[in-house]
């Protein structure tokens, strides 16, 4: 893996945190002030992925094509990964029997990678 590929995948990882941290937040105020979790839970997931969606494009890859093509790249590339983390979850745990913790940290990795692959060869690369 050539040094830009490690730190464009570095800035991959430290947008997910950032992501994820703000995802969380979200749930966690609006069910603090009184909204239902799964509101929470859906809104905390849409701003999550905003807010991937724009570091990403700006920061990890530096994306110049217009928004509307990278943003339904994006998302796409996105849904094409949780398909890959469910499966792995799925062949993980149900098939293999592995236990069900270590299955979602490995369908997380897989989701991980999968992404970063999805979003750096295809929904961001340049026009």
């Amino acid at each position: 893996m050539s040094m830009k590929s490690v730190n464009s995948l570095l800035r991959y990882l430290l947008v997910g945190g950032v992501n994820t941290a703000l995802g969380f937040g979200v749930i966690f105020a609006l069910m603090y002030v009184g909204w239902g979790a799964e509101l929470a839970n859906l809104l905390g997931y849409i701003c999550g992925l905003i807010c991937s969606y724009l570091l990403n494009k700006t920061f990890t890859f530096k994306s110049k094509n217009p928004h509307k093509r990278d943003f339904l790249r994006f998302l796409l590339a996105m849904g094409i990964a949780y398909g890959v983390n469910l499966l792995i979850l799925l062949v993980c745990y149900r098939l293999l029997h592995i236990n069900a913790y270590l299955s979602q940290i490995i369908a997380g990795v897989a989701y991980t990678l999968s992404g970063y692959c999805l979003s750096k060869f295809w929904a961001f690369k340049s026009l």
